[in-house]
């Protein structure tokens, strides 16, 4: 989506290039894809950490879980798919008619349990009743409904999002819903997009595991497995997150102004909302794109180095809004060194697993390669939501690190990276597959890409 800008005057020129910049565009979803898609599982069940979780690890993307809080789930598996990058979100404490007079509560209690950045900020409604909308808009960002067109609206949402994000639908999956095969899935994705749309799915349990009480409606996991397989095949066209990311997207996508001057040589980018509240910041990075006519660039936040692209004429970044001057410089400063830097010390043992993500830039094909990141210091309290993994496009990224210093190493010992984190999520590095060590405030964590 094109934005105003202020209009250039006299251009600087780069040893790379001229710049001929003055547009910036927003991103419709993540990436500059074409559509979004978030898969959302309900009741807790023990299959959603057994079988769900490792299935989402193997293609590199996120899901959204709503555990009953009443319904005992395991509290420490789903607190290692938040480490993984996974949404934990409220389906209520106790899954009664109605949650009316649960819309706090459920969220308190679970954010007692699971440590991730802002808490629990979506909810699925048990039983598919809205309960008190104010009660649910008052805590949450999403409030998620089932079928659409049980509520007289369509399965599938535009680009704008829901009418009433107290009544966000999900198509229903397994023996009792619409989707049951893979092309059931694809069909849906390929569905939005065309239409530059949203499409959520809601699963219970699988056919023929541990569901507990997530008895309705069982889907088969093959159908899912094949549907990521696909996604994965057609990543640079269908952003695949969890619920809450993509509402934070869409809702600061709506809200952002982007603006663009030159100075210097230099192009500056302003990119602003006002819609933070007591929920959410609103600080998921947007995907932006400027005019560019250079061959190098170097883009910045606040002083901090942002990831970028140059490709087609433009040059691609994520940016946080109200996170500081945005600048797009020529990039003429030298890689990071290749001296060798001391890494850091590792401490004791810690076991949190961690994966990928499907969130930010796709720029073209990537392999697949296997991941794992695993903590391996000790943490305090007020870092317990940080975590590191691969992204499916193959970056390293830190969620819950604003106003941390970050810093990667590669496997020898060299500084590879050194950033600041910005906003909810942030793409840090990429490049050659092998170990790395992040380290993020006092916090260590080793990844391979």
């Amino acid at each position: 989506m094109k934005k105003s800008i202020i209009a250039a005057t006299t251009l600087g020129m780069f040893a790379a290039g001229s710049i001929f910049a003055q547009t910036v565009e927003i991103g419709t979803w993540a990436g500059f894809r074409k559509g979004a898609a978030s898969f959302t599982f309900d009741d807790g069940a023990p299959s959603h950490v057994t079988d769900a979780g490792p299935m989402f690890k193997k293609y590199g993307y996120k899901a959204t879980f709503n555990v009953v809080v009443n319904w005992n789930p395991n509290w420490s598996g789903f607190q290692g798919l938040a480490d993984e990058g996974h949404e934990i979100a409220s389906h209520s404490n106790t899954h009664g008619n109605n949650m009316s007079g649960e819309e706090a509560s459920s969220k308190s209690a679970i954010e007692g349990k699971i440590k991730q950045k802002y808490g629990v900020i979506t909810v699925a409604y048990p039983n598919c009743n809205v309960p008190n909308e104010s009660a649910v808009l008052q805590n949450y960002i999403v409030g998620r409904i089932c079928n659409g067109s049980w509520k007289g609206m369509a399965d599938e949402m535009g680009k704008d999002g829901p009418s009433n994000w107290a009544q966000v639908p999900a198509t229903m999956t397994g023996a009792e819903g619409q989707l049951k095969s893979t092309n059931d899935f694809t069909g849906r994705m390929q569905k939005v997009i065309q239409s530059n749309g949203w499409a959520a799915f809601l699963t219970h349990g699988f056919q023929g595991k541990n569901n507990g009480n997530a008895n309705y409606s069982p889907t088969d996991i093959n159908a899912i497995d094949g549907a990521l397989k696909w996604a994965q095949q057609n990543d640079k066209d269908i952003w695949v997150a969890p619920m809450g990311h993509v509402a934070m997207y869409l809702k600061e996508r709506k809200a952002s102004k982007a603006e663009a001057s030159s100075s210097g040589g230099n192009i500056t980018v302003k990119l602003t909302h006002s819609i933070a509240d007591n929920i959410s910041k609103y600080d998921y990075p947007l995907s932006l794109k400027v005019k560019y006519d250079g061959s190098k660039a170097e883009v910045t936040q606040a002083g901090a180095k942002l990831e970028s692209k140059i490709d087609g004429g433009y040059v691609y970044f994520d940016a946080v809004p109200n996170a500081g001057d945005i600048v797009i410089s020529g990039g003429t400063t030298p890689p990071p060194s290749s001296s060798s830097v001391e890494p850091p010390a590792s401490s004791s043992s810690a076991a949190n697993p961690e994966s990928s993500s499907s969130s930010g830039h796709h720029w073209g094909p990537w392999t697949q390669s296997s991941s794992s990141t695993t903590a391996i210091a000790a943490d305090p309290a007020s870092l317990a939501a940080v975590a590191v993994y691969r992204t499916a496009d193959n970056y390293i990224e830190v969620s819950g690190a604003q106003g941390l210093e970050i810093s990667v190493f590669n496997s020898l010992g060299h500084k590879v990276r050194e950033t600041r984190g910005l906003g909810y999520v942030q793409k840090v590095f990429t490049g050659a597959k092998g170990m790395y060590i992040v380290k993020v405030g006092n916090r260590t964590f080793k990844t391979r890409l």
